[in-house]
């Protein structure tokens, strides 16, 4: 069954099988998920080269408050509704000198594009990156991604002090010979509220152990609804990796630390009581094929039968972590 269309300012999502028909007039984005994922022929469907291990067929669907228009911008395609945007960038690495070039030319081009338009304020982004943990030290492939995005970050603030960092998850995907690095977002013509997570160091303060370049972005945003977009979170406290070998036991930690994000979302006092429930969506991904029985029948006695949730097969950014967890929780 879909989950239910969330209502939040005009902003809702749902886990939806989309067939063949013709997406709505609202539809900002449908991201279509493995090679197998039916979908309408339509500009605003993006496929992402995850294979879904639970929710087989559904995909993630954002609606906006009323009919929208497509547009391009260079290498961005984008769906706005007056109030909302939706953009995504599909690079094939091949055409630049690594993927550290590939993603400062990504992110800098996202960032330069919504500092023209009245879309001043980027709330959230997923970026896809191709064999994210090959390579050792500095030269793993997640190590480079972030120096690429933290100089684009660094670009942009040099000449717009006021930006700030989004909401963010980065996984990574197994493509063979053809890399791309796919990259989408979401922003808004009113300013999200950053939320840090008081268990955790904010991603941008990580120390140098963890690459050249920290990871460019906030652990939460809250945005006009009100809705609570949570950044890919894992087993992490600190800055430390926690439970290395247990995926169950990652599981939990990462759900503490949701836990903790969503209090503190709460002392903003624009979210009244936050939680994940019937009107949330949650999105697991999970290094291991072989751990999502396990972990789906762990999540459900955790959180309960009635929270939304896509499971999906994709590497993540530590080697040593096995989960990776995001949601959308409204207020």
């Amino acid at each position: 069954m879909p989950s239910r269309p969330r209502q939040a300012g005009g902003l809702r999502a749902s886990y939806t099988k989309l067939g063949r028909s013709p997406l709505a007039e609202d539809v900002l984005a449908a991201a279509v998920f493995g090679a197998q994922g039916i979908a309408p022929s339509d500009p605003r469907c993006l496929r992402i080269d995850l294979e879904p291990l639970v929710g087989a067929g559904l995909s993630e669907v954002w609606r906006g408050e009323e009919s929208v228009r497509i547009g391009t911008a260079g290498p961005i395609r984008y769906v706005e509704d007056g109030r909302h945007l939706a953009g995504w960038i599909d690079l094939e690495e091949a055409g630049f000198h690594g993927l550290e070039e590939a993603a400062e030319a990504a992110y800098l081009g996202l960032l330069q594009f919504h500092a023209t338009t009245s879309y001043r304020h980027v709330w959230r982004i997923w970026s896809f990156v191709a064999d994210v943990n090959e390579g050792t030290g500095d030269d793993e492939r997640y190590k480079q991604f972030c120096l690429g995005r933290a100089r684009a970050f660094a670009a942009v603030h040099a000449t717009l002090p006021g930006i700030g960092y989004p909401a963010a998850t980065a996984v990574g995907k197994t493509t063979g010979a053809r890399r791309s690095l796919q990259v989408c977002w979401l922003a808004g013509r009113d300013p999200g509220v950053e939320i840090e997570n008081p268990r955790q160091l904010s991603a941008y303060r990580y120390p140098r152990r963890y690459g050249p370049a920290a990871p460019s972005f906030s652990r939460a945003m809250l945005v006009p609804g009100p809705l609570l977009l949570v950044s890919g979170t894992a087993s992490i406290v600190g800055h430390e990796s926690m439970h290395p070998g247990d995926a169950v036991a990652q599981m939990h930690e990462t759900l503490d630390n949701f836990d903790a994000l969503l209090g503190q979302a709460g002392t903003t006092g624009a979210l009244s009581l936050p939680r994940m429930g019937a009107d949330s969506l949650l999105k697991v991904y999970l290094r291991h094929a072989s751990d999502a029985t396990l972990i789906e029948r762990a999540l459900r006695e955790r959180i309960g039968a009635e929270v939304p949730v896509l499971m999906l097969a994709a590497d993540i950014c530590r080697s040593e972590l096995l989960i990776e967890i995001e949601a959308v929780v409204p207020g």
